[in-house]
């Protein structure tokens, strides 16, 4: 009865084994994934469309994903070896040119939105400091109150400038990074991409080759075929004719 037993929930073991292992190592290899990857926008990934498959992946995390979809799209790059290297290549090229159209524009809009957003409130500042002006000119003051509203207003704009000055740096500093992650992430993807095509290339070679080597033995195995069957009707042709006439005649 054990032995049946154990016959019965074989199968099931390594059914659940087989589904359980890859989700495993999924979220295990979350524990090796590089930082690095999370550096860079999501909407600038060299990555395959996979939303089909978003469903059965919402308890992995985001980054082992990500890492997952992008060895999907080189993986899908390089699967069909009927496509000609340079073909898979310019694919290649497109697709990042894209990615980088994308990413400066993106730069671009958020160095005018935030230039515009410094001009406004030095417009604003300006503006108020125009209003305390005007409505402490019509107040009697002394002299020392006027120099102590005065420097106050200087001191005020000094620091308004120097904060916007400060804004700007951080602006730039972070701005700069972005940059060099992107750059550092176009240049990791494209050594990836060349070396995985010239693997490709080689097996394109090599299956160009088997390809015409199974050609060439297909139509000598035709040949070969029409000149057995050339054989076989030979003495067929050679037998003299049979006239065909009215019978008796």
């Amino acid at each position: 009865m054990s032995s049946a037993t154990e016959k019965n929930t074989g199968p099931s073991r390594s059914f659940k084994t087989l589904v359980l292992m890859p989700l495993a190592i999924l979220i295990c290899g979350s524990a090796f994934a590089n930082d690095e990857s999370t550096l860079v926008d999501e909407k600038y990934s060299l990555k395959a469309d996979r939303e089909a498959l978003e469903s059965l992946r919402k308890n992995i995390p985001a980054n082992v994903k990500k890492e997952n979809d992008e060895k999907a799209f080189m993986d899908d790059m390089m699967s069909d070896l009927s496509k000609n290297p340079s073909d898979v290549r310019s694919k290649f090229q497109s697709i990042l040119n894209k990615k980088r159209e994308v990413f400066s524009k993106d730069m671009t809009k958020k160095r005018e939105d935030f230039s515009k957003a410094q001009s406004k409130e030095r417009e604003t500042f300006t503006k108020d400091q125009g209003e305390q002006r005007k409505e402490f000119s019509k107040k009697k003051t002394s002299s020392s109150e006027r120099s102590e509203f005065y420097d106050d207003l200087e001191g005020k704009r000094k620091d308004f400038y120097a904060g916007q000055k400060e804004k700007r740096d951080a602006f730039e500093e972070d701005m700069r990074d972005k940059r060099k992650n992107f750059d550092d992430y176009v240049r990791a993807k494209t050594d990836e991409f060349n070396q995985l095509h010239r693997d490709y290339t080689k097996r394109y070679e090599e299956n160009k080759k088997a390809q015409a080597d199974l050609k060439k033995q297909t139509a000598e195995k035709r040949k070969n075929l029409e000149k057995d069957l050339d054989k076989e009707y030979e003495p067929i042709r050679q037998k003299p004719a049979i006239p065909l006439g009215p019978e008796g005649e």
